[in-house]
C-alpha cells in the first residue's frame, strides 16, 4: 500500500473504532486473567494476538506519519505502552509485567472526549499547585495550633506534629470528625469554634477552589477545541466565498467586453474614418 493509502486507513473512523474494540477486549482479558483457572492459557494466547494488533497499528502509523508521529504526546504514550508490551516478562524484567495494565489506558487516546479531559487536567496543574500549596500551608498552621491547644489533653489525636497533621487531614475530608471533636470538647468546651472554622476553610472553601480551577481549565480546553473547529469551518467558507467572488468578477468582466463590442465598436469605427483603400464619397451622394 502507498503511504497516502495507509494514512487514510489509520485516520479513518472505522480504524479508530476497531482499535477501541481491541483495547476493550484487552481490558477484559487482563481482568479475566486475574481469576486464573483452566482458561488462562487461552487468555495468554489471546493477549499475544492483541499485542500483535497493537504492533501492526503502531507500524502503520509510523509509516503513514513518519516524523510527525512523535509531535503528539498521546502518540508517545501509545508507543511506550506497546514497547513495554514487547519486553519479555521473565527474569529481571518480570516487574515490567505489572505495566501491561497500562494498555487499558489506551482507551483514553482512542476516545477524543477523554483526551480533552486529561489535557485539561494537565493544564490545570499550575493553578491547582498554587491552591494546593495554600491548602497545605493552612493544614500545617492549623496542625501546630491544634497541637498546642489540645495536645496535652487529647494526645491520641494531637500528641505531636505528625499525629496532629494526620488528624487535620481527616477533619478536612470530614471523615469521622465527630470522634475527634467529641474527644476535644470533653476537655475544651469551646473547641468547636476551632473545628467549625477549620472545616469551613478547608473542606468548603479551599477544596472548592481546586474544583473551580479544574472546571475553568476544562472549559478553556473545550472552548479552544471548538474555536479550532470554527476556524476551520470559517476558512472553508471564506475560500468558497472568495472563489464565488472571483467567478462573479470574471462574469462581470466578460459582460463588459460584450457590451463594449456591441455598442462601442461601430462608433469607434466611424470615429476612426475611412480605412486605407476605401474611396471617399462626396458629400450629398
Amino acid at each position: 500500500m502507498r503511504r497516502d493509502q495507509v494514512t487514510r486507513l489509520v485516520e479513518s473512523r472505522w480504524f479508530s473504532n476497531t482499535m477501541l474494540v481491541v483495547i476493550l477486549v484487552n481490558a477484559v482479558i487482563l481482568g479475566w486473567a486475574t481469576y486464573g483457572g483452566s482458561a488462562l492459557p487461552y487468555l495468554i494466547a489471546a493477549e499475544r494476538v492483541v499485542i500483535g494488533v497493537f504492533v501492526v497499528e503502531m507500524a502503520l502509523k509510523l509509516y503513514a506519519w513518519r516524523g510527525s508521529f512523535f509531535r503528539d504526546g498521546w502518540n508517545w504514550f501509545d508507543f511506550f505502552v506497546v514497547a513495554i508490551s514487547l519486553v519479555p516478562a521473565t527474569g529481571p524484567f518480570a516487574v515490567l509485567r505489572i505495566l501491561r495494565v497500562l494498555r487499558i489506558l489506551r482507551v483514553i487516546t482512542a476516545v477524543p472526549q477523554m483526551r480533552i479531559i486529561i489535557t485539561a487536567l494537565f493544564k490545570a496543574v499550575p493553578g491547582m499547585g498554587t491552591v494546593i500549596g495554600l491548602l497545605l500551608v493552612v493544614i500545617y498552621t492549623s496542625g501546630i495550633i491544634a497541637q498546642q491547644l489540645f495536645g496535652e489533653d487529647v494526645p491520641e489525636f494531637f500528641g505531636n506534629l505528625g499525629t496532629s497533621l494526620y488528624t487535620m487531614f481527616l477533619l478536612m475530608t470530614t471523615e469521622n470528625w465527630p470522634d475527634v471533636s467529641d474527644a476535644v470538647l470533653e476537655e475544651h468546651p469551646l473547641g468547636w469554634v476551632f473545628f467549625v472554622l477549620y472545616i469551613v476553610l478547608t473542606a468548603f472553601i479551599m477544596l472548592n477552589l481546586v474544583i473551580g480551577v479544574i472546571v475553568t481549565s476544562m472549559e478553556q480546553e473545550v472552548s479552544e477545541s471548538r474555536w479550532a473547529e470554527d476556524q476551520e469551518i470559517e476558512e472553508v467558507q471564506h475560500e468558497a466565498v472568495m472563489a464565488r467572488l472571483t467567478e462573479l468578477g470574471q462574469q462581470v468582466e466578460q459582460l463588459n467586453r460584450m457590451l463594449v463590442e456591441r455598442d462601442g465598436g461601430p462608433a469607434l469605427e466611424q470615429a476612426a474614418g475611412p480605412r486605407c483603400g476605401d474611396t471617399a464619397q462626396p458629400p450629398g451622394r
